[in-house]
């Protein structure tokens, strides 16, 4: 223990000396304050994020950013004051501060890479011991003694409980729950040595105990396991924790944080700090959304709307007093007046039954109307034949139809080409298995503009258990797939040539060397740089330099097949890839028409502006399998075209240039 007080102390003390001697240069910079969810200690989380805020400092030198770790208390508090520029937080306390104080999600974390699957969400498990057998299903954890992490915890309580009150079990309000606080494991220990029947934590939490040596995976069960996941899982998958904007941060400092984060290398020893993969653009966090309003957990927990099913919860002693009153009434009545009366009375209470059953039919009716025609959100109902019955206001809002238009037609009509016919085949089939469907989906308006929208469709059925209905609820997420798009074309291209950046095309070559791998062909990697683009800069101003770049970019495309790639890596720098070229007799010719077409005048308001390139190529895999040594073989080749006079095309050779790879 002292050993680990003793090594915090010392990385607190280097970060601190550190802040200290680069004080003169942070006081030239704007404060940016990242507030993160301490779920552990407040000097674990600072050793944990400080590296990611020098990180973003050093990509950033106009502002200089700083960890500060905060409870939930804390955090709210910090949140209404305006005092956070940034925030770092689970997917329920976000819905919570984006609601209050409209923080707005900038990137989603990726927690891990299990068997080469990036894990960007996560969910709940439900866990009991293996001798249990008395415990196989969600309906045997009635009246059993459940340990959960919080009542406000996403993956330690909240998923678990969508998934029992989706199956008619309340354990809100039935169940024996010990909460725990963090971390996870505490729920575990409890379930290992007996003292509680069930257990709810997040996945990964049992798959990391047991990598640490802490439990035997076979001591315990997966209640209710779902597949296509790496880890054990009960519930739905939800996005990871998100890395959010305040409402006072400045949206162009907004941007280049969030590009920063998707540039962040993955597994890096910044992320290995605090134990994450890396960062992916913001996923949608509706779906959390709908289910803290559906739990009523805050901030949604104000005037909620009752249903019928909650009144016979809360007034169900106070309902069974009353008809058993009601009942040895009508019985004395009946003993009274003898077989007639009975026979009239009997008359008489089931007609005033049905009354009673319509009058509270008529009210609930209202009460759904009312919800059906005031929503936010489109709402489209169906039969069991799939053909619309009825829709909202909301509905005729969001795409342009009228209820007259698409009454007795199919939601086909709304489809927009985007899908293939297995997307549908796929949702179909988890509606006839009496599954709920969710999900993003691309449709069409009535003035044939597409838009995303956030679909969840429900079956309703009837006693029986045949389907009668389909109920579907959206709400359109078109402005943020938008900005989702725009986050990923800044991540991966230039923002002068839009060609694609070093990042895009190091995957790109991944991609392309991995497919003549396969189909046993041969690529080049073509290292360009321009020649006499300098003098062009100084003589005539960077605006034209960047007119002539654009134009440079123009002419490699023209010359590439569909099947090649190209990406500006710096100044007046290219990477070319060409797939399919099997020797130099394939490729030099394509390399010569480049030089040609780069020699050309580029004129510019009457000026006239030459210049070349020198060039050097490296072929795979002859020269080597490797992206990034490819890219160093055709550098150190088109540094020969410079030697050797410029405006040329030289060829990666082993025998003359290897030691210089030494």
């Amino acid at each position: 223990m002292r050993i680990k007080f003793l090594s915090t102390s010392i990385i607190l003390l280097f970060f601190s000396v550190s802040l200290w001697a680069d004080s003169a240069l942070i006081t030239q910079k704007k404060e940016a304050v990242i507030g993160v969810l301490a779920f552990r200690s407040k000097a674990e989380t600072l050793q944990e994020w400080g590296p990611l805020a020098i990180y973003l400092s050093n990509k950033i030198p106009t502002h200089h950013f700083s960890i500060r770790p905060l409870t939930y208390a804390e955090f709210n508090k910090a949140a209404a004051l305006n005092e956070l520029d940034f925030m770092f937080t689970n997917p329920e306390h976000y819905i919570f501060l984006s609601s209050k104080y409209e923080a707005s999600r900038m990137a989603t974390l990726i927690r891990a890479n299990v068997g080469e699957k990036e894990l960007t969400q996560f969910g709940g498990v439900i866990i009991a011991r293996s001798n249990r057998h008395d415990i196989q299903t969600l309906n045997d954890l009635r009246d059993k003694h459940i340990a959960a992490v919080d009542k406000f915890s996403l993956g330690g309580y909240l998923a678990q409980r969508v998934l029992l009150q989706e199956n008619g079990i309340y354990i809100s309000k039935n169940s024996d729950i010990q909460f725990t606080d963090m971390p996870h494991d505490k729920v575990v220990n409890l379930v290992k040595n007996g003292s509680a029947d069930v257990g709810f934590i997040r996945t990964g939490v049992l798959e990391k105990m047991v990598k640490q040596g802490k439990i035997d995976r076979n001591d315990f069960k997966i209640i209710h396991p779902m597949g296509n996941f790496p880890q054990a899982l009960s519930t739905v998958l939800y996005p990871e924790w998100p890395f959010a904007s305040s409402k006072k941060t400045d949206r162009y400092l907004a941007n280049k944080v969030a590009v920063a984060l998707l540039n962040l290398p993955y597994g890096s020893e910044i992320t290995k700090t605090a134990g994450y993969y890396g960062w992916s653009i913001p996923l949608s966090y509706e779906g959390i959304r709908m289910m803290m309003q559906n739990l009523r957990v805050p901030p949604f927990d104000e005037a909620p709307n009752f249903t019928l099913n909650d009144i016979i919860q809360k007034y169900a002693f106070m309902i069974i007093l009353s008809m058993s009153l009601t009942v040895l009434l009508l019985t004395f009545f009946v003993f009274k007046m003898g077989n007639m009366t009975r026979k009239l009375k009997r008359e008489s209470d089931e007609l005033e039954e049905q009354i009673r059953i319509r009058k509270e039919g008529e009210k609930y009716l209202k009460r759904a109307a009312n919800v059906f025609h005031n929503s936010g959100e489109g709402i489209v109902i169906t039969d069991a034949h799939k053909v619309i019955i009825d829709v909202n206001e909301s509905f005729s809002f969001l795409t342009g139809y009228s209820s007259e238009e698409v009454l007795g037609k199919t939601p086909k009509i709304l489809r927009s080409g985007r899908h293939e016919q297995f997307f549908y085949l796929q949702m179909d089939e988890a509606l006839n298995q009496g599954k709920s469907w969710r999900g993003e989906i691309w449709n069409k308006k009535k003035s044939g503009e597409e838009y995303a929208e956030y679909l969840r469709i429900d079956t309703i059925r009837n006693p029986q258990g045949a389907i009668e209905n389909y109920i579907g609820i959206f709400s359109d997420i078109t402005e943020q797939k938008k900005q989702e798009d725009l986050l990923h074309h800044m991540a991966n291209y230039d923002p002068l040539t839009n060609l694609p950046n070093r990042h895009l095309y190091m995957t790109l070559a991944q991609q392309m060397l991995g497919t003549a791998k396969r189909q046993g062909s041969k690529a080049v990697v073509v290292f360009l740089d321009l020649d006499g683009f300098k003098p062009v800069n100084d003589t005539y101003g960077h605006e034209m330099g960047d007119y002539v770049l654009k134009k440079v970019a123009l002419r490699l495309k023209e010359q590439l097949r569909q099947s090649d790639a190209v990406a500006r890596v710096g100044g007046d720098e290219f990477v070319i890839l060409l797939s399919d070229a099997y020797n130099k007799g394939d490729v030099h010719p394509f390399l010569e028409r480049i030089l040609k077409s780069l020699k050309e005048p580029f004129v510019v308001n009457n000026i006239t502006i030459t210049i070349g390139a020198s060039i050097g190529a490296a072929f795979y895999p002859d020269d080597g399998e490797d992206v990034d040594m490819l890219i160093r073989y055709a550098d150190m080749a088109m540094y020969r075209s410079k030697q050797n006079g410029r405006n040329q095309v030289t060829y990666f050779d082993q025998e003359k240039m290897g030691k210089e790879v030494l």
